[in-house]
């Protein structure tokens, strides 16, 4: 569970590292405040739930929860398999 906090931190680090260069290079200068605050919010944001799923993704792989409805699928003679 620390390695996904360890995870967030590193994409909240990286987008604020890329804000600043972006900041630095002007790509801001020719939006009103208000167009950036906005835009930040939603790259934030979207960074913020793709991060999240994939942390979700490989917590839930190394877990084993997947497993147990693999095994109930690739098990002959189960109700999943399409026999009634």
């Amino acid at each position: 569970m620390r390695w996904i906090m360890s995870f967030s931190l590193a994409c909240l680090g990286f987008f604020i590292a890329a804000c600043c260069v972006m900041w630095g290079l002007g790509v801001f200068s020719g939006i009103s405040a208000e167009a950036t605050a906005g835009a930040l919010f939603g790259i934030f944001f979207a960074t913020a739930i793709g991060a999240a799923l994939m942390a979700l993704a490989v917590y839930s792989d190394q877990s084993g929860h997947d497993e147990i409805i693999f095994r109930n699928k690739s098990e002959p003679g189960s109700e999943s398999s399409g026999k009634a």
